[in-house]
């Protein structure tokens, strides 16, 4: 039987995908180098490896783990190397935790007919990524061709993920004409916070494809596709500079209208603390400690002082009305 395609192996759990399709597991490590010998395509995706692991790598691919902080920096020239035989490059993919959206990086390790990927957190691309290969049937005559695949199914996320970002700015944005209530000020940060994520991921990803055009490691026809990727990813950078100044649009009309409803309760108060004003001026004149108040001790100065709070009030609350102030 022949195998033409490619091999997964996870923490050293190999699945064959022999010509014609479907998923073969393999678990011996003898059989793995056996096939490493017969296939086009070998693609070892390792998730978080032991020392084991990383030793049976470095002994028959050649394949040694970069130091974590190679990992976590953005700096091109640590995300990108090329050596006489092998090349490896770190790309960021999407992860979702709970309701945080987060980019994971993944390294990927081309030598001769070897495609080794190492991570260390599940990644819903790679997982949807074996069920496609396994439904289509696809070919892979080239590893580089394979992390096109890949790379290319991460971008088709990501354009969903601004899909589902734009649609959600449109329906907050005539929302918040209705309520201005926390829930949407707290949808408005996380989107933008999900579409800056999406916007360093893409240009990361930009950065670093141009670099692999460049290689000579990297056959033709897989220069082709990154350059279609790389096309996709420039309409993708487009649209999160178009959602970053509608989510600024839409945080503006916000802060606008709450600012607006702050002024109406302003003005409720103070109204309210303007017709009790002459009453209370009144009020206060007869309790002041003098011998002699007019009407002090008028049997009937208690019903004038009131009908004279009465009459300035409501004096005052028409010239409002007449100067159309409320």
């Amino acid at each position: 039987m022949a195998f033409g395609l490619y091999l997964l192996l996870l923490v050293l759990k190999a699945y064959v995908i022999p010509v014609g399709g479907g998923i073969r597991k393999i678990t011996e490590k003898e059989e793995i180098l056996r096939i490493s010998r017969r296939t086009k395509v070998l693609w070892i995706d390792v998730r978080e490896p032991s020392e084991e692991d990383l030793k049976f790598l470095e002994k028959e691919f050649g394949f040694r783990e970069p130091p974590k902080e190679v990992f976590e920096d953005i700096e091109i020239s640590s995300r990108f190397y090329e050596g006489r035989d092998y090349l490896y490059a770190i790309f960021s993919f999407l992860v979702q935790h709970k309701e945080e959206v987060f980019a994971e990086p993944v390294l990927f390790f081309i030598k001769r007919n070897i495609l080794i990927t190492l991570r260390y957190s599940k990644i819903v691309t790679f997982s949807m990524f074996k069920r496609i290969v396994d439904r289509r049937g696809l070919e892979f005559h080239f590893p580089d061709q394979l992390m096109a695949e890949l790379l290319n199914l991460e971008v088709e996320r990501i354009g969903n993920r601004l899909e589902i970002i734009g649609k959600r700015i449109r329906s907050i944005k005539k929302q918040i004409f209705s309520e201005q209530s926390p829930e949407i000020i707290k949808d408005l940060a996380y989107y933008d916070e999900l579409n800056l994520t999406l916007r360093e991921s893409i240009n990361e990803k930009m950065r670093i494809l141009q670099k692999l055009l460049r290689s000579t490691k990297i056959n033709n026809v897989t220069k082709r596709e990154l350059k279609l990727i790389i096309e996709d990813l420039h309409a993708l950078a487009d649209y999160t500079s178009i959602y970053m100044e509608k989510i600024d649009s839409v945080q503006e009309s916000l802060l606008g209208l709450i600012t607006i409803r702050q002024n109406k309760t302003s003005q409720v108060f103070a109204f309210i603390a303007t017709l009790f004003l002459p009453p209370t001026l009144i009020a206060s004149i007869y309790g002041m400690n003098f011998d002699f108040i007019p009407l002090l001790h008028n049997p009937h100065g208690f019903w004038i002082s009131v009908t004279l709070m009465v009459a300035v009030t409501g004096g005052l609350l028409m010239w409002l009305k007449l100067r159309k102030i409320i």
